[in-house]
C-alpha cells in the first residue's frame, strides 16, 4: 500500500528505522528498487538517501 504513496512523486515523510533507532527524512523519491528492496530519496536540500523498505515504518 505504502509503494502506491512513493510512487507519487510528491513530497512524503518517512519514518524509518537505521541500526535500531528510529529516523524520519521529509523528501521527494527518485527511484525505487524493488530487486533490491532499496529506496532512494532526496530532502529539500538535494541530500541522497537510501532507505531499506523492510525498515520502513509509517509513510505520510
Amino acid at each position: 500500500m505504502f509503494l502506491k504513496k512513493l510512487a507519487e512523486r510528491k513530497l512524503v515523510t518517512i519514518d524509518y528505522d537505521k541500526n535500531g533507532i528510529l529516523q524520519t527524512i521529509k523528501g521527494r523519491v527518485y527511484r525505487l528498487n524493488l530487486r533490491e528492496q532499496i529506496l532512494s530519496m532526496k530532502d529539500e536540500q538535494q541530500n541522497s538517501f537510501s532507505i531499506r523498505l523492510s525498515g520502513i515504518r509509517k509513510v505520510y
